[in-house]
């Protein structure tokens, strides 16, 4: 019962690999059922036409006919290898624009995939397993081992009728097939480490870019910014160029293989001569050597093939059930909801925690507990508490990267969850304090394009004046276009921690969102640096909804009301000047930590 569960199983995922390389690309399916005609045949005009030439010499009929058969035999053979180099090559082209379609969709899924889902373990296990569906394990490698392994049946059926006339004597010339193959190895060896070293590059490119969509530390960004599109851009343009250079290597691989192809039969030529000529003065029966040889050599490689396959089978679907259900996610953070963001009046925003509580999945502890609060419309709300307190967990719910586990959040007035997602995003423009810049150059990580106006260009040049980048930017030797890291640009800068937090600072302000959220990204920063930040940050933001959260009491003294979260309860509200009167918690903060502001 289990082995036909197992055999059905096998029998499904066969069905669905062929199902989809049908709709990708049929000339692949014309490939494959080529590749199995020319390779079950492909042996035996060997042993065919060795057995007729060894006839006409053994028969002793003219040399004209022997040479006959020998050129007959390699035209054909020769007919039939370029064929087969032809097919190989133009699959290996179709299969990396393959691999990069299925690389784009696992990217593209990973970038709509939702912030609590993309953030389990599992779900991040799931990714690297598909990485590798997608690199080497995937549809068209499966397929390919069926078809290629049903071809070297076909040839075995054939080939073992005539293992009868092998002989200790082929074990030799097996020995030199071996020799011969070891030599042909080691060229194509030789060749993709030089292919490596010159793409490195461009690989390494692609590998960074890709790895956007995959990282889990870039994710709030992504769903803040509406990076999507941005980062799938990058990669087609990537991928674009290292499929120019595969181009080319292909076509220069095909040469050698060729080159390679007529070396060995050279060899074989001269093999044939040699035995021919001891055979015609009967030295040594060529006949059955002769055939022997052939025989050997097909079913060496035959067998080798398909014992190898069948290996692999199980491995191979083991990687496309995972890719097949990874691609059957769904972001419980659909769009469906009918309230867009023409439904919300942007100008009076209103966010409101009602008896909400909290615990991170697969938790028993909560991080919130009945949280409770209202951020006015262009209130200026300072959230603040030790490390630990909730803080970081009360802007997850707020931005949505999490559900409440109890309550509600509503904004003016509408449970959040009944907005679409997507332009509940829109709303906030959120610096996290494990924020993300990318190895792309600076226009890029704030405008999030390629295309940018020279109206934004010159908005996004005032936010650098206004936030002290001004004259770093004259000094960078490309303004703007500057790269940002070496990762990807040997001509890159290196940014300090106080300005990629300026950066960060820039890009959302840049977003134009109507609530902007400071999640004490200066916390690398001394106290007096971060208050001025913060300050900075204020006046920058102007009458916009503003969330300032930090561990530092005096940083957010100018806000028009504090929340001082205590082990993931509000246990203090009010102005500055109110809880400074309690001479409560946030009382004893202040007093403890305005030393280092003196």
């Amino acid at each position: 019962m289990k082995m036909n569960g197992i055999q059905n199983n096998q029998l499904d995922n066969l069905r669905l690999s062929f199902r989809e390389i049908y709709h990708y690309d049929k000339r692949l399916v014309f490939i494959l059922f080529a590749d199995v005609v020319v390779n079950a045949v492909m042996p035996f005009p060997n042993v065919y036409y060795s057995g007729k030439i060894v006839d006409s010499i053994a028969s002793g009929n003219s040399f004209r006919e022997v040479i006959h058969y020998v050129v007959l035999f390699f035209a054909i053979v020769f007919f039939l290898s370029v064929i087969s180099i032809a097919l190989s090559k133009s699959r290996e082209y179709l299969f990396l624009k393959l691999m990069n379609k299925l690389d784009n969709e696992v990217n593209e899924k990973c970038l709509n995939i939702d912030y609590e889902l993309f953030n389990d373990s599992a779900v991040q296990d799931r990714v690297l397993l598909i990485n590798q569906a997608v690199r080497g394990n995937n549809f068209f490698t499966s397929l390919t081992k069926v078809f290629d392994t049903i071809a070297r049946i076909v040839t075995l059926i054939g080939i073992v009728a005539i293992m009868s006339l092998l002989n200790m004597w082929l074990l030799f010339i097996a020995a030199i097939v071996i020799v011969l193959q070891s030599i042909i190895h080691y060229l194509r060896l030789k060749y993709d480490r030089e292919y490596k070293s010159d793409s490195v590059h461009d690989q390494r490119s692609i590998g960074y870019v890709s790895s956007l969509a995959k990282d889990i530390e870039i994710k709030k960004d992504i769903i803040t910014f509406n990076m999507g599109d941005f980062v799938l851009n990058k990669i087609k343009h990537f991928q674009k160029r290292m499929l120019n250079f595969d181009e080319k290597r292909i076509k220069v691989n095909g040469v050698i293989e060729t080159l390679i192809y007529i070396l060995s039969v050279a060899f074989q030529v001269s093999a044939y001569i040699l035995i021919g000529y001891n055979a015609y003065t009967g030295k040594i029966s060529i006949g059955e050597f002769t055939t022997g040889v052939a025989s050997l050599i097909s079913y060496m490689s035959a067998s080798a093939y398909v014992v190898t396959n069948i290996v692999d089978f199980n491995d191979g679907f083991f990687y496309i059930k995972q890719y097949n259900a990874f691609r059957k996610f769904i972001s419980k953070y659909s769009d469906k909801s009918e309230i867009g963001i023409e439904d919300i009046d942007l100008e009076n925003i209103c966010l409101e925690f009602r008896n909400v509580s909290f615990r991170y999945p697969n938790s028993t502890s909560y991080v919130l507990k009945n949280i409770n609060i209202k951020i006015e419309n262009k209130e200026k709300l300072g959230i603040v508490g030790f490390n630990g307190a909730g803080k970081t967990s009360f802007v997850l719910l707020l931005t949505r990267m999490y559900d409440p586990t109890e309550g509600q959040i509503l904004l003016n007035g509408v449970d959040i969850k009944k907005i679409k997602y997507s332009d509940y995003q829109k709303i906030f423009s959120t610096v996290y304090q494990d924020y993300s810049l990318m190895a792309f150059t600076l226009l890029n990580n704030v405008a999030l394009a390629d295309d940018v106006s020279d109206e934004d260009r010159e908005q996004i040049q005032v936010l650098f004046e206004k936030n002290g980048m001004g004259e770093r930017l004259k000094k960078m030797y490309r303004g703007l276009d500057t790269p940002i890291t070496k990762q990807l640009s040997a001509s890159g800068i290196d940014l300090s921690g106080g300005e990629r937090q300026k950066v960060a600072i820039i890009r959302a302000l840049y977003k134009k969102a109507p609530v902007l959220i400071l999640d004490e990204p200066t916390s690398a920063l001394d106290p007096m640096a971060e208050m001025e930040t913060y300050h900075k940050f204020s006046e920058l933001s102007g009458k916009k909804t503003t969330v300032f959260i930090s561990h530092r009491i005096y940083s957010t003294r100018f806000c028009d009301k504090i929340a001082v979260f205590n082990n993931g309860e509000i246990v203090e509200y009010g102005s500055f000047d109110e809880l400074m009167k309690k001479e409560g918690l946030y009382y004893e903060f202040f007093q403890t930590q305005a030393e280092n502001y003196r």
